[in-house]
């Protein structure tokens, strides 16, 4: 599974120093797991299919940091050489001014400029360097929310060392499928642990109905629809990301990586891991429905 004919070269110490820090734009690996007790969220990667599409561009196959882009990316400064990654939503590359392809792993070296402006289409970024960002864990984690950790996205002016580069890419062909996105918004979703406890006619308008995404972040995203208002009460439980809560306005709240771990509203429904990602890359105002599978 990893990108053919490599050629094993000398190790050299790399960083990169953030020019512009883009739209929050912070460190994310795959999460931070086994500290819910202490009420600490997954966080990692929003897009997690795109994020490890990046990594896999440039050879990471284990728990890798890359960065996360929301809207438009970073300006980044290279004083050593690494190979570097851009896959997730349609954004302008540009390395020394030069257009690059998102998708397509290429090469940085000392003193080249990387750039990624406003997105096209889309929403978050992903940047990947070959063997990953050089950082020290945070709660078994290397992922970016705050106040676990100093900051909750990369500031400009910091330099992020990246690991030792170790190989040399001559083709790019890959035998892992890329991670293109796709916008129809049909969501696939499982039954949640309250929907059997729904009258079986707010069932059929869950599922016949269009929602608008409003408010949305890494926390959260809020749907909006007809269904009617309830009053349906239950005790606070576990929620995780992807988890779908009906309020008593009758409004729908999508957990997202950094969402919170307990929630008091019934849970509905939960989303496939893909439509997870696939909620990442929507902004205001996209209609959406589900689809229980």
């Amino acid at each position: 599974m990893t990108p053919k004919n490599y050629q094993i070269q000398h190790h050299l110490k790399s960083s990169v120093k953030i020019i512009d820090p883009g739209f929050y734009t912070s460190i994310q690996d795959n999460g931070r797991y086994g500290y819910r007790r202490l009420g600490f969220p997954v966080s990692g990667p929003m897009d997690k299919l795109s994020f490890t599409t990046a990594n896999k561009l440039v050879g990471n196959f284990n728990n890798e940091p890359a960065l996360e882009s929301t809207f438009k990316g970073p300006k980044l400064l290279f004083s050593g050489p690494s190979w570097v990654a851009v896959s997730g939503a349609t954004i302008p590359v540009l390395k020394n001014d030069r257009i690059i392809e998102i998708n397509k792993p290429f090469f940085c070296d000392l003193g080249d400029v990387l750039e990624l402006g406003p997105v096209i289409k889309g929403v978050r970024s992903y940047i990947s360097f070959e063997g990953g960002i050089f950082k020290n864990k945070v709660f078994g984690s290397y992922s970016q929310y705050y106040p676990i950790t100093k900051n909750a996205t990369i500031k400009k002016g910091e330099k992020i060392s990246l690991k030792s580069s170790t190989s040399l890419l001559k083709q790019t062909k890959y035998n892992f499928e890329i991670n293109n996105l796709r916008f129809d918004q049909q969501l696939e979703v499982f039954e949640g642990p309250y929907w059997k406890h729904l009258s079986n006619e707010l069932k059929k308008i869950i599922l016949n109905i269009e929602f608008k995404i409003g408010l949305n972040d890494r926390m959260a995203y809020r749907l909006t629809g007809s269904l009617p208002k309830n009053k349906i009460s239950t005790p606070s439980a576990p929620v995780l990301p992807g988890t779908v809560q009906l309020t008593p306005n009758g409004d729908l709240i999508i957990v997202m990586r950094d969402g919170q771990v307990t929630g008091g509203y019934p849970r509905i429904l939960q989303l496939t891991e893909k439509s997870q990602s696939d909620l990442s890359q929507f902004t205001n105002g996209k209609l959406i429905n589900f689809r229980i599978i």
